[in-house]
């Protein structure tokens, strides 16, 4: 019996032996994967940051660096009320970190310029900080110390920015509807184009148009069925073509070999000394025309009194306004000329005294003894 109790109790000891081993290994591992903090090891730091809002994170949250795990969120605190709408960063947010990245404590890979960012861990999961890495511009944080933290759009933010999208979807829409509706009516450009049996007969008959006018083109008739299929054009205009090639090539030959006219315009040494000699002549002509004008501009000469000289223009004025005072008094028949003009009796005098020297011019030349008679009379 005594040996029975103490197989008993030696099975006892062995087996709180495997249990405290098994305890002590659950332990390790779980405080080397970060997910429970015994002294000596891990490293932890409390790092700070400050957020405008903080939908949906929670404490005890998961904080990541590049994604992966390296602590949690240990509390969330409002800061001071801000003094301006500017200041919208006043919630706090205590992180601490404890876990390790390449067998070196994740602290170490956040340094003073990286970033946190509020994300979410799924569509409906809880939100998340992940720190973005820092780099060697940067130093390491040490306990305490505060990072910067980047606004990023909330779940909330995307469906409210969704619902305006589906709102402006709806207005365009119902554009669209009012549109086809319109086109289906008959209404506007598109709906008469759509719906009008005239614009299909008159479209259908172009075309017939346009199909009977290709079979006369291809068939040879009228121009341009000729201009197509007559071989003879063909021919003249292969013909034209050759004689403009001939003419081109002579006149290539003529410009190299300074022969014909064409040649001698550009090789003839005389006709250059004659257009230079042309174009001194026109040069002097062109001198003197200034001179000219110059004299004129000084009122020299008599072109250039008539020009400049106000006393001729002041006479020249006189005289314009004299025979308008003239020509008004003939118009009224004053004076002698003015009744010369407008005077009838005058005018009816003139025509009697034009009758009776007809009539003395006709008598004299029928009996000219009776106006010729010579009296002789001797005492």
């Amino acid at each position: 019996m005594a040996q029975r109790k103490q197989t008993s109790f030696s099975e006892l000891r062995v087996g709180i032996l495997v249990l405290s081993a098994l305890a002590i290994l659950i332990l390790v591992i779980f405080a080397v994967s970060g997910d429970i903090k015994l002294p000596g090891f891990s490293r932890t730091a409390t790092v700070r940051t400050q957020m405008s809002s903080v939908d949906g994170l929670r404490k005890g949250a998961e904080v990541r660096l590049s994604g992966k795990k390296v602590g949690s969120v240990r509390e969330i605190n409002f800061g001071k009320i801000p003094s301006s709408l500017d200041s919208q960063n006043n919630i706090e947010i205590v992180m601490e970190i404890d876990g390790r990245l390449d067998g070196s404590p994740a602290v170490e890979r956040i340094r003073t310029d990286s970033m946190a960012v509020l994300k979410s861990a799924g569509v409906l999961g809880d939100n998340v900080i992940d720190i973005t890495p820092g780099t060697g511009a940067g130093k390491a944080i040490q306990d305490g110390d505060s990072i910067p933290s980047v606004a990023q759009k909330s779940v909330g933010d995307i469906i409210n920015a969704a619902q305006t999208a589906v709102g402006h979807l709806n207005v365009i829409a119902g554009d669209i509807r009012d549109m086809t509706g319109n086109m289906k009516a008959g209404r506007g450009s598109i709906g008469k184009f759509l719906n009008d049996e005239s614009f299909y007969i008159n479209l259908d008959s172009a075309v017939r148009q346009a199909e009977t006018l290709m079979k006369e083109v291809k068939g040879g008739k009228g121009t341009m069925g000729q201009l197509v299929s007559d071989p003879a054009l063909y021919r003249q205009m292969t013909d034209t073509i050759t004689q403009l090639r001939n003419i081109s090539d002579q006149v290539e030959n003529q410009l190299r070999s300074g022969k014909g006219s064409f040649g001698k315009l550009l090789k003839d040494d005389k006709l250059y000394n004659d257009a230079s000699s042309l174009l001194a002549r026109l040069d002097q002509t062109s001198g003197r025309l200034d001179n000219m004008v110059a004299k004129i501009e000084r009122g020299e000469g008599t072109v250039g009194k008539l020009i400049n000289d106000e006393k001729l223009y002041a006479d020249a004025r006189g005289t314009i306004e004299r025979l308008n005072v003239i020509m008004s008094r003939l118009e009224k028949g004053e004076g002698t000329m003015g009744m010369m003009l407008k005077d009838e009796r005058l005018y009816n005098n003139a025509n009697n005294l034009s009758s009776e020297v007809t009539k003395l011019l006709y008598d004299f030349r029928q009996n000219p003894r009776k106006y010729l008679s010579v009296k002789v009379t001797i005492f």
